[in-house]
């Protein structure tokens, strides 16, 4: 009896194996053909974005006029700090979390490597995480994935290409 599940959990694992591979395929078309190809490209062109996460990226936005500026934009991402304020008392908590997590996820994901490959995003996680506390990390990479997130809008926006070490 044991043989039988095992067989047939490997034989689900082959199933599912050949199903990414087969979607995958489809997004390399996709991200390829005529609609898709510049935005992919434009995406691609920043630090920690390959094809893959561009194309995701690129079907989950649509249309980045729909966001009438970046604050809307990662707002929209849940990337901005929840507030609690009550009179002069300003609070800031976590993220907000509204929106898509897993396009979050890319983003945090994007910015883990775009810290090893961007200068200027670099010294932004190390002058936000000092040390080596993990708290402190997961705060500054996901001020990062902010940071990339807007800078991904811009290119988009203004149909330009990444700039590595830009400063704005």
């Amino acid at each position: 009896p044991l043989a039988v599940i095992i067989r047939d959990m490997l034989e689900r694992l082959a199933e599912t194996e050949r199903r990414v591979t087969e979607t995958k395929r489809r997004l390399r078309e996709l991200a390829r053909s005529e609609p898709y190809h510049a935005s992919v490209s434009l995406l691609q062109s920043a630090p920690g974005i390959g094809w893959l996460t561009a194309i995701r990226l690129v079907l989950e936005w649509q249309d980045m006029r729909d966001f009438p500026n970046g604050e809307a934009f990662v707002s929209y991402l849940g990337l901005t700090p929840s507030e609690y304020s009550s009179g002069e008392r300003v609070r800031r908590g976590g993220i907000t979390r509204q929106g898509n997590g897993r396009v979050r996820a890319w983003l945090i994901e994007a910015a883990w490597k775009a810290i090893t490959k961007d200068p200027v995003l670099g010294s932004r996680f190390r002058r936000l995480a000092p040390g080596r506390t993990k708290g402190l990390r997961k705060r500054a990479i996901v001020a990062v994935a902010r940071t990339l997130a807007l800078r991904l809008r811009a290119c988009w926006m203004s149909g330009q290409p990444y700039e590595m070490g830009l400063v704005r």
